[in-house]
C-alpha cells in the first residue's frame, strides 16, 4: 500500500527529518507499506533540497509546494490551501496511492474537499492528529477562541476526525478528548502512536561527553542542565533558571545549556548573575546527540494549558535514551502519569525544594537503566510497531 503524508509548516520545522522520515523508513523495513512526503512551507530552497534528499536516501518520495505570502501571510496561505487541493488530486491521478494521511487541521481541509472524489477511488484517509495545535494556538498565540478563524479549524477538525479510517494520536487523554467533541465512540477508529526515536542516535557516550565539555570548558565533576528545542512563553524559561539558581546555590559547579534556533529569544531573560553560568548555542541536528551525551539533566517543563493533554514531546525521549534523568511539568499527555513514580524523572509541581533533593539523588542512577526507559515509551520500534498496527486493515 503507497502512503502520501502531507504536512504543512514554517521554514524552520525539523520534525520531518527528526521523527516522520525515520519512523516511515522502520516502517517500511517491516512491511509492503510504501511513503511518499508532500510538504506545504515557505522554506528556502536549500532546505527543501535537503529534506528532498534525506527522503530520498530512507527511499521515500519528497514532493514540495511553497506556501505563498504575498500579498500578505493570511490571502497567500489561503490561495496555496485552494491550489493545494488541486495538487493532491493531480498526484493522485499521476501516482497509485492507496492512503491519505493529513497531518493536523489545514492539510486535513486539504483533503477534505476532495472527500466525495476520494471515496470514488477508494482511497482511505488517516488522520494524524498530533497534539492539539487548534487548542495551542488559543493558549499561547492569542487565537480568539469565539472568532472566525477558531470556530473554522474546529469545524475542519472535527470532520476530519469523523470521516477518517484512523485517528492517530499521542495520548489516551486525546482520544477521550476527540470523542467529546464528536461524538464518536467508536473505540478502533482512534490508535495513540508513539513519537519515537532511534536509540542508535540518541545513547550515552562517554568519549563524545568528554569531547563536548572540552569544547564548553567544563570538568567532568560539572552538572550541566540541558534543554533543547523552540522557545516561548509556554516552555517556561524564568522557571527554568530560577530553579537553576536555586540548585546553583547548593552546587556552584553548574552549568546550563540551551541548544535551541532562537537565540535571541533569550537575550533579555538570562539574569546578570547567571550570564556566566548559562551558554547558548545553535547546532545541526545531528551534533545533537553528542551534547546530550554531555549534559547530566534535561529540561522539559511546560506551562499548564489544555493543550497539554495531547502532547507527548519527542525531547523527553531523546533525554532519557541518552541516559539522562528529566524534570517534566504535569498534566503533559500521559507521560506525567507514566513517569511520575520512575526514579529517573521528577513531575514539577511547585516543589523546588524537593526538586533539588531529587536532582542530588540521580547521581546514584545508571545511564544504562535510564536509556532502558527510554526505550520502553520512546523506541523506534515501539513507534514502528504502533503506526503499523493503525494501519492494518486501513
Amino acid at each position: 500500500m503507497n502512503i502520501l503524508f502531507i504536512s504543512w509548516d514554517s521554514d524552520q520545522t525539523n520534525y520531518l527529518e527528526n521523527l516522520f522520515i525515520p519512523i516511515f523508513d522502520g516502517i517500511q523495513k517491516k512491511t509492503s507499506y510504501r511513503f511518499q512526503i508532500m510538504q506545504f512551507s515557505w522554506a528556502a530552497p536549500q532546505e527543501v533540497e535537503r529534506l528532498r534528499l534525506l527522503a530520498e536516501k530512507a527511499g521515500i518520495g519528497y514532493f514540495h509546494f511553497s506556501v505563498s505570502h504575498r500579498p500578505n501571510a493570511a490571502l497567500g496561505s489561503l490561495w496555496t490551501l485552494m491550489r493545494g487541493s488541486r495538487e493532491i488530486k493531480k498526484h493522485l491521478e499521476k501516482n497509485e496511492i492507496a492512503c491519505l494521511m493529513p497531518r493536523s487541521t489545514l492539510p486535513a481541509w486539504m483533503v477534505l474537499r476532495l472527500g466525495a472524489w476520494l471515496k470514488k477511488r477508494s482511497i482511505s484517509v488517516v488522520f494524524d492528529a498530533d497534539g492539539f495545535p487548534i487548542q495551542e494556538r488559543v493558549d499561547f498565540a492569542g487565537l480568539n477562541p469565539n472568532g472566525f478563524y477558531h470556530r473554522w479549524l474546529r469545524q475542519v477538525e472535527r470532520r476530519m476526525v469523523q470521516n477518517a479510517q484512523r485517528v492517530l494520536t499521542r495520548s489516551e487523554k486525546a482520544i477521550v478528548v476527540h470523542q467529546e467533541r464528536t461524538g464518536i465512540r467508536q473505540v478502533e477508529k482512534f490508535y495513540p502512536v508513539i513519537n519515537g526515536r532511534d536509540p542508535e542516535i540518541f545513547k550515552p557516550d562517554a568519549a563524545g561527553r568528554t569531547a563536548i565539555r572540552n569544547e564548553l570548558g567544563i570538568s567532568e565533576s560539572t552538572c550541566l542542565w540541558l534543554y533543547s528545542g523552540s522557545l516561548g512563553p509556554q516552555y517556561l524559561v524564568p522557571e527554568m533558571l530560577q530553579l537553576f539558581w536555586l540548585a546553583y546555590q547548593k552546587n556552584p559547579d553548574s552549568r546550563f545549556l540551551f541548544l535551541v534556533r532562537n537565540k535571541d529569544f533569550l537575550k533579555d531573560k538570562i539574569p546578570e548573575p547567571l550570564k556566566k553560568r548559562v551558554m547558548v548555542k545553535t547546532v545541526p541536528f545531528e551534533c545533537i546527540p553528542d551534547y546530550y551525551a554531555a549534559a547530566d539533566l534535561g529540561i522539559s517543563l511546560r506551562k499548564a494549558a489544555p493543550s497539554l493533554s495531547g502532547l507527548a514531546p519527542i525531547k523527553i525521549g531523546e533525554y532519557l535514551l541518552a541516559g539522562l534523568p528529566v524534570l517534566l511539568s504535569p498534566g503533559i499527555g500521559d507521560l506525567s502519569d507514566q513517569l511520575a513514580t520512575e526514579p529517573a524523572c521528577f513531575v514539577y509541581r511547585a516543589n523546588p525544594g524537593e526538586f533539588t533533593d531529587w536532582l542530588e539523588s540521580t547521581r546514584k542512577l545508571a545511564k544504562a537503566d535510564i536509556r532502558k526507559l527510554g526505550e520502553r515509551y520512546f523506541g523506534l520500534e515501539q513507534s514502528v510497531a504502533g503506526y503499523i498496527r493503525a494501519l492494518e486493515k486501513v
